[in-house]
């Protein structure tokens, strides 16, 4: 993270932040989180894909999979767009879930309390 111009500190706000913001239900909670970004991890790592991968890209990767499912309801797109829910009118019925794991995600970086983009080096 230093070579980004990541401070760990702020890392840390932001995996924690993740973790606050995921709730609890049965499947889609912080564990399937913690998962799922181990074993991409993992993977990688033992594939050699990870020693082919700029700062950047590793960055973008575990940012990926921490954030992939964030604030899931538990349910899907499907039940979200027939239920007439928030979610569904907010982001027009159309890859619901997936724009609102995305948006949250991007506001979450850029959150005063997070602020891990602040810094950043882009050389």
């Amino acid at each position: 993270p230093d070579r980004l111009g990541i401070h760990v500190d702020r890392l840390q706000r932001f995996i924690l932040a993740v973790r606050d913001r995921m709730y609890e239900n049965p499947y889609h909670n912080w564990m399937h989180v913690f998962d799922v970004t181990r074993t991409v991890y993992s993977l990688a790592h033992m594939s050699g894909v990870l020693g082919r991968l700029t700062d950047w890209e590793r960055m973008g990767l575990i940012t990926a999979t921490l954030c992939h499912d964030l604030e899931h309801p538990g349910v899907n797109n499907l039940f979200l767009s027939k239920s007439n829910s928030a979610l569904a009118k907010m982001y027009k019925d159309a890859q619901v879930l997936e724009k609102h794991h995305s948006l949250r995600a991007f506001e979450l970086m850029v959150d005063e309390e997070v602020d891990l983009l602040r810094g950043l080096n882009t050389s």
